[in-house]
């Protein structure tokens, strides 16, 4: 069986994200099993998280959270507060200017290994700025903890690549876990758009920061409004009467696919990239019954799926089943379950159960 790094390596990926496709996913268990064999291979790993408040306990489920077990010579970022408490001995290295509601974010370095909470990351600028100190420093492999609701560790513009958490926190049957893991993979496979025209409105929209509106034969025009929620974009001031597609620097919700069903047949919606796509699978069915499109313009590079089928509200699916039915909607993807070392090559066998 192939581990996760493994897989990591021969993706020849060096920033990765970990994102849950749910609260509870088991990121923490898949980040831990990442950084205990970066040390058993002497990889000099670093890791940052994104939207972590550094509270111990879940506020909602009122369960610890999962703790973060870092090796000895790995470089963490985490607020000043937060580093004094975990159990690994650290040395401060030096200030990022980073302030957080929790004091400045600091990079440490572990000299001894233990846990650590991490926190004080919350932009992606941020995030960015925290990987080139990393890198300065050496490091080989950079780990990037997404907190569920917020996708901008998995961005291109931040990471090479993202391994996807999925389990039994998703759903109450396999079924269900299939079908939201099938639906957050259809998202990371959304085309991309190709033409020039198209790239032009991307390129504006980012430079504007505000929608776009155009079309192959209709010169691009910035709307006035910056996002659905001030008003309907098509009914927007500057609105082109030809236009055959809308480009929006920031999220695609399902007000905006409501707002685009009635533009003619082919409307394309543009976004830079997946991390941007917010949109229900209902929303979406009705969209793309009216031969719309959505369109990205950097691709997500997912490189492998973990399969955790105990869920933290105390309930565990049929482990090798899950891994199994995971594999038919994940294609060439790596599947496994680290916890249970089942799992490798999309087309290997499981285990017998017996």
């Amino acid at each position: 069986m192939d581990e996760m790094l493994t897989v990591v390596k021969e993706a020849g990926a060096k920033r990765i994200a970990i994102v849950g496709i749910a609260k509870h996913a088991g990121k923490t268990t898949v980040l831990n099993d990442l950084l205990a064999q970066a040390e058993q291979e002497g990889v000099k790993v670093s890791i940052q998280s994104i939207g972590v408040d550094g509270e111990r306990m879940d506020a909602i489920m009122g369960v610890p959270k999962p703790e973060v077990v870092v090796p000895a010579g790995a470089l963490v970022a985490s607020s000043a507060q937060m580093l004094t408490e975990g159990t690994a001995e650290l040395v401060l290295e030096e200030a990022t200017g980073i302030d957080s509601p929790l004091g400045e974010v600091y990079i440490a370095r572990v000299k001894r290994s233990g846990t650590v909470i991490l926190a004080g990351i919350r932009q992606m600028q941020h995030v960015k700025d925290v990987l080139a100190r990393f890198d300065a420093k050496g490091v080989d492999l950079h780990l990037v903890d997404g907190a569920f609701d917020r996708m901008i560790a998995a961005s291109p513009d931040v990471t090479d690549g993202v391994i996807l958490v999925t389990g039994a926190v998703a759903g109450r049957s396999v079924d269900q876990v299939v079908r939201q893991t099938a639906e957050w993979l259809w998202r990371f496979r959304l085309p991309r758009a190709n033409e020039e025209w198209e790239c032009r409105l991307l390129d504006l929209a980012e430079q504007y920061g505000r929608p776009v509106a155009g079309g192959p034969s209709c010169a691009p025009a910035v709307l006035a409004q910056t996002s659905s929620l001030t008003g309907h974009l098509c009914l927007d001031a500057n609105w082109p009467q030809d236009a055959q597609a809308l480009c929006i620097p920031g999220a695609v919700t399902d007000r905006v696919l409501a707002q685009m069903e009635g533009m003619p047949r082919g409307f394309s919606l543009l976004v830079p990239d997946a991390t941007h796509v917010f949109v229900t699978a209902k929303a979406w069915r009705s969209y793309v019954r009216r031969g719309h499109r959505l369109l990205i313009g950097k691709e997500t590079r997912v490189l492998a799926i973990a399969v955790n089928p105990h869920s933290i509200a105390g309930y565990d699916l049929p482990r090798e089943a899950l891994v199994e039915r995971i594999r038919e909607v994940a294609g060439e993807l790596p599947v496994m379950d680290v916890k249970a070392g089942i799992g490798g090559d999309a087309r290997a066998r499981l285990p017998s159960s017996g």
